[in-house]
């Protein structure tokens, strides 16, 4: 794809009442003209200021004798909803008898909090794609687009601005690399967030030092050929044994799965933690002259809420925390690394839904739960999916009884019929996890993203910039601002 690169800020706007931003309508407007041809044709721009939040982060005017960011290590539940934070801190509780690192983190001296508003231009529910481009960009742009607002112009990613200001930049996930919170910090590749192979090309070609998560079916042999600068690993024994301070002038990229990786309550041994990725993913950038800028993203919380499965969503979500835990390690008695923890939009809603000694009794069963619903799901459909297969396979999968009735409900969804009159409630896992939920007391809303505001936490310099209440964009100017980072240059 060619890029043409301007190092000229579009002007802001004003809207009605509100601090500098675009105005929804317009973009709204606009988006209904976009063609494919944008993406093609659109010059790649440095994009200043042009959120949608009432209100905006301090300019670095306004900040006068603040500290400066050497670092920023940007922190991403993937689609984690404030019931699932809330879930994760109860099951953190029980298990090793004391809140989770997050809940902890809430608590520190110095910590900053605010709620942010995650809506696309197009619509009042994110997905992935246009909420990592609003955190990577500053726009705010349509659903489905990576690096291309509803104008057609491709604003300068983050971590490419970052690299310019002699930054290292480091990309981890337990999705595929390729995915759409990942590309949003590094890629311009139009409208559709599924045309993953140019982003992977893209994000070789513009310098990430760090790469580690899935997505082989795209990072290909024939992508990485020739590329002398990289040194590859395969397995978590391979990243354990690379040397942070040796391979000089080399970048790593890990490649875990062909796909996304495994969810944490099924992950072999052969792939690495999102925890060992991320210690090894710090130790590489602080190796590196310059100071580092990373996004670190429990992509696969999103997914086991799309599957409404409680059980695999806890796991995933208390990896992130570990992973949290050993980001906090690092910071510790340093003054020069901002750290963001938050989530890009909520999804599926779960939470613990019945009282007393039934609701204690339920999230026992949860914890003790082995299998995703998806694991139950493949294996009930390679066989014929009899009420008596029905019940072996859950009784395997998660130690709950189902009742007759039960195990009807769900060989009749099997067979295709609409047992939820919630149409959206029938899709992926959804009757089998609605089932489950008559044991766990855990329910779920849907199985989409939602528009609820979600948790936004900071500790470090440039902290002192969150409001109590932000959108997604604004939090691009709060980074730049924190690390001070020159204007992007033409590429």
């Amino acid at each position: 794809m060619a890029e043409q690169l301007s190092g000229t800020a579009r002007p802001e706007r004003e809207e009605p009442g509100a601090g500098a931003g675009v105005d929804r309508r317009d973009f709204l407007s606009s988006a209904a003209g976009l063609g494919a041809s944008a993406a093609l044709l659109g010059g790649l721009v440095p994009v200043a200021g042009v959120g949608l939040g009432l209100a905006r982060p301090a300019r670095a005017a306004d900040r006068a004798g603040a500290r400066r960011a050497m670092n920023v290590i940007f922190m991403v539940s993937d689609g984690m909803s404030m019931g699932t934070l809330q879930l994760a801190d109860l099951r953190s509780r029980r298990l090793r008898g004391r809140p989770s690192t997050w809940v902890e983190l809430l608590t520190r001296p110095g910590v900053r909090r605010g709620l942010q508003e995650t809506g696309a231009a197009d619509s009042h529910v994110t997905d992935s794609a246009a909420a990592a481009t609003a955190w990577g960009t500053g726009v705010i742009v349509n659903n489905g687009c990576i690096g291309l607002t509803p104008d057609g112009a491709m604003p300068m990613p983050l971590l490419v601005q970052a690299k310019q200001a002699g930054k290292a930049t480091g990309l981890v996930t337990t999705t595929r690399l390729t995915h759409a919170t990942p590309a949003g910090f590094i890629a311009n590749i139009g409208s559709n967030r599924d045309d993953e192979a140019p982003i992977a090309r893209q994000m070789l070609e513009r310098g990430v030092d760090v790469m580690l998560g899935g997505g082989s079916a795209f990072v290909t042999e024939e992508l990485i050929a020739g590329r002398g600068d990289l040194r590859v690993v395969r397995d978590a024994a391979q990243l354990a044994a690379f040397d942070a301070r040796g391979d000089a002038g080399k970048r790593l990229l890990g490649l875990f799965n062909e796909q996304h990786l495994s969810y944490e309550i099924e992950r072999p041994e052969s792939e690495p933690s999102l925890r060992a990725m991320t210690r090894a993913a710090l130790a590489r950038l602080s190796a590196l002259p310059g100071g580092f800028v990373v996004q670190i993203e429990g992509g696969r919380v999103d997914h086991a809420a799309h599957s409404n499965d409680a059980a695999a969503l806890l796991h995933d979500q208390g990896a992130f925390d570990e992973a949290l835990a050993e980001v906090l390690a690092f910071v510790e008695g340093r003054d020069d690394t901002l750290l963001i923890v938050t989530s890009d939009h909520g999804n599926g809603n779960p939470g613990l839904t019945d009282y007393g000694v039934a609701g204690n009794e339920g999230f026992e069963r949860l914890l003790g739960v082995k299998h995703s619903v998806g694991w139950m799901n493949e294996r009930i459909k390679k066989s014929e999916p009899t009420e008596a297969t029905i019940r072996e396979v859950v009784r395997e999968g998660t130690g709950i009884e189902l009742r007759a009735e039960e195990a009807g409900i769900l060989r009749r969804w099997l067979a295709g019929d609409v047992v939820d009159p919630f149409l959206a409630a029938n899709k992926g896992g959804g009757p089998l996890a609605s089932v489950l939920a008559n044991h766990t007391a855990v329910g779920f809303l849907s199985p989409n993203h939602t528009s609820d505001l979600v948790e936004f936490t900071a500790l470090g310099p440039g902290s002192e910039m969150v409001p109590a209440w932000l959108r997604n964009a604004d939090v691009h100017g709060l980074v730049t601002r924190a690390l001070d980072l020159p204007p992007a240059k033409p590429m």
